[in-house]
């Protein structure tokens, strides 16, 4: 057998593109009507942002909020927690060990200190305590003469803890934007938007974004209250990754003037030593946010706290240092948690067939495995499940793909579980070691029903024509950041285009692709794939999905074409049917043989077919898509007409070649390497199990 190093970069998953659809004559009214470019007025159009208080509210900044006290319990809240203060009360402000959880905490703690308030936070450790309010932190709590506790970024789940606190003489008040139980918590207020009687107009607030509205409840003044903390929203915001329209939009748009004017020395030492040049919402969610989560993740969550709130040099000097370390340490940790995950799923075809990738390590840190998660979703294509811990309770964290609620999933196996809370795309929750794998197979079984998982998708604002292509549209571009989460930056597409040549870059980690289309040639730079792991070859007709980047340089200013996606031009080849043309095969090699697949089984002629073009190939390593476009190029090549093999065929075929020993072949996710030996005799195709097997489902058809 050959070995092969099949540890791949994110992006070689096939997407469904799905092109954004615009009324070409609204776009021509808005920019006649307000005097927009026609490129902004389409852009705002495909938005969905059409009348003229919409596309004011969307470009200006400073907007007011929604009154917070028409959020269900503000008034509830805002009342007890006056009267604590004004009582001097012992308040502890409960936050959460991740970048939500730590700004939340810092924006309610630093606001409450300020007007004279008797309050303290806490932050429980992730690996002891675990998510969320425990009951030994309430005792820790009840000792320190605590009578109030305002949970932030948690609590919407703590049924028995909030009894447990009442029981002992503390109120809980709390705020939180995670999902709902059918049961709320028994507290003075739940001030959460998620609630089923909400009736508020704004609801996608992150839980720095709820702390956010609920000093501005307190305060009675909107400006004062973003003027000196939507820097911290804002950083919660992005990092939680919620949707950056509405109010998050103008949290963001004031916490990005707000950082670069920041007062707060903590943060100001942070920016610098991240390495940011200019404040962005990307430069939150790429290089402060994961900053102040890897404190959390590795450390203690009040190293980054203390950051945040301290107005100590040498403090702010050395925290500020331990929480870049730290980064760094969760980088290299990440890596080794999606190594050994490809390991496991490139040893066990069972699990990497299943619909949700459920992966358990004893050696994993139970506070990278969020993070590692998504990486592992988005290069396989899958929701994915990490499960960590060395004890009888292990930590499990969860990520899913669009279209797919996890958080449903998960409750729906909630037998299972100890504790569990979250969204539709992201989830955590603890489990008992022993049910790790009645937990996966339940799990798995849900996913099951459904007759296809939603497809990885990516959203095409619009297909361009190169000539069209200006330094101007970059400047328009502009106008919609900050860009995030409901607020993407666009993509646009080039459809039909030649690849004409692929240039690798000095260090060999990127490459440049030239295209060409009618009388048009364009540059563009493809990041962290290499010439080597680049498979589509000189000819292609190719689709490529692009952002676009002014680039300064000299004094001269031109675009800068960014690839996000790549496909075989959609009038050749259908990668829509391919990508359901996997998930029928994982299906049935997962032991579910359903009817519609019977029609789909190979052929003697088949066999031959993939047989021939491997032998003749002088590749080893493929994508599932470029492998059945090359088989289908080959075929009609020889025959003139089509009738390959598709996926679903090609993947048995070669589970059967493989058990015969026609050919060394492994595939991981949608990479396939295969290699044919030399030819040793004749063979039955008989002998295989797996044909054998075929024969009876298609007899018992």
């Amino acid at each position: 057998m050959i070995s092969y190093n099949i540890i791949e970069r994110c992006g070689t998953v096939m997407k469904k593109w799905i092109f954004s659809e615009f009324d070409k004559n609204t776009v021509r009214n808005l920019s006649s009507e307000y005097g927009l470019p026609v490129f902004t007025a389409m852009l705002l159009t495909i938005r969905g942002i059409t009348e003229k208080e919409d596309i004011e509210h969307f470009f200006s900044f400073g907007n007011v909020p929604d009154d917070p006290m028409n959020i269900r319990d503000m008034d509830k809240a805002a009342e007890r927690i006056r009267s604590a203060v004004a009582e001097y009360e012992k308040i502890c402000v409960y936050g959460d060990y991740d970048c939500d959880g730590i700004t939340s905490t810092a924006i309610l703690y630093s606001y409450l200190e300020s007007v004279g308030a008797n309050v303290m936070y806490y932050i429980p450790d992730r690996n002891s305590e675990g998510y969320g309010m425990n009951i030994q932190a309430l005792d820790k709590l009840k000792e320190e003469e605590v009578s109030l506790i305002i949970t932030v970024d948690n609590g919407i789940s703590a049924i028995d803890e909030t009894d447990y606190a009442l029981s002992i003489g503390i109120d809980v008040i709390v705020t939180d934007h995670h999902k709902p139980l059918d049961v709320l918590p028994k507290a003075v207020a739940v001030v959460n938007p998620h609630r089923t009687d909400e009736t508020c107009k704004f609801r996608d607030y992150c839980g720095a974004g709820i702390a956010l509205r609920l000093i501005s409840a307190l305060e009675g003044d909107e400006f004062s209250i973003m003027e000196n903390y939507a820097e911290l929203a804002a950083i919660g915001t992005v990092a939680d990754v919620v949707p950056l329209v509405g109010e998050n939009r103008d949290i963001v748009k004031a916490g990005i003037f707000n950082i670069e004017n920041t007062e707060r020395i903590g943060l100001r030492r942070l920016v610098r030593d991240a390495g940011v040049k200019k404040v962005t919402s990307g430069a939150m969610g790429f290089r402060i946010g994961p900053r102040i989560n890897a404190a959390g993740r590795l450390a203690s969550p009040y190293d980054a706290l203390e950051l945040l709130l301290s107005e100590d040099g040498d403090t702010v000097r050395e925290k500020s240092e331990l929480l870049c370390g730290l980064n760094l340490k969760r980088q290299e940790t990440e890596t080794k948690i999606i190594a050994e995950a490809d390991r496991i799923l490139q040893n066990n075809l069972q699990i990497s067939n299943r619909r949700i990738l459920v992966l358990y390590s004893e050696k994993w840190n139970p506070g990278v495995i969020g993070i590692a998660a998504s990486r592992i979703s988005e290069k396989y294509g899958k929701p994915v499940i990490l499960i960590a811990g060395e004890g009888d309770i292990c930590r499990a964290s969860g990520r899913s793909t669009a279209g797919f609620s996890i958080v449903d999933a998960v409750f729906a196996c909630s037998e299972y579980l100890e504790k569990y809370g979250g969204h539709p795309m992201a989830v955590g929750f603890s489990i008992k070691k022993k049910n790790t794998e009645a937990f996966a197979r339940a799990i798995n079984d849900y996913a099951n029903k459904l007759p296809y998982m939603p497809l990885m998708s990516l959203k095409i604002d619009a297909s361009l024509n190169p000539e069209a292509i200006s330094v101007d549209m970059t400047e328009q571009l502009e106008a919609f950041e900050p860009f995030g989460c409901g607020n993407t930056k666009p993509v646009f597409a080039i459809t039909g285009a030649v690849l004409d040549r692929i240039t690798p870059t000095r260090d060999g980690k990127h490459i440049r692709l030239s295209v060409s289309k009618g009388k048009s040639a364009l540059s563009l730079m493809l990041f962290s794939v290499s010439q080597e792991e680049f498979q589509y070859e000189v000819g292609d007709l190719l689709d490529l999905a692009v952002c676009l980047e002014k680039n300064e340089y000299q004094g001269r200013e031109s675009v800068s074409l960014i690839v996000r996606d790549i496909r075989y031009n959609s009038e050749i080849f259908d990668t829509e049917a391919a990508m359901y043309e996997l998930q029928d095969y994982e299906l049935y090699k997962s032991g579910i043989c359903r009817k519609e697949l019977y029609g789909k089984y190979p052929t003697r002629d088949d066999f031959k077919i993939l047989y021939t073009f491997l032998k003749n190939s002088s590749r080893e390593r493929y994508t599932t898509d470029t492998l059945v476009y090359s088989v289908g190029k080959y075929t009609s090549r020889l025959s003139g007409q089509p009738g390959a093999p598709g996926l679903f065929k090609i993947l048995i075929i070669l589970d059967i070649m493989q058990e015969l020993r026609l050919a060394d072949y492994k595939r991981t996710g949608e990479i396939v390497y295969v290699h044919i030996p030399q030819a040793t005799g004749k063979v039955e195709l008989k002998a295989s199990e797996i044909y054998r097997r075929l024969e009876e489902d298609i007899k018992n058809a």
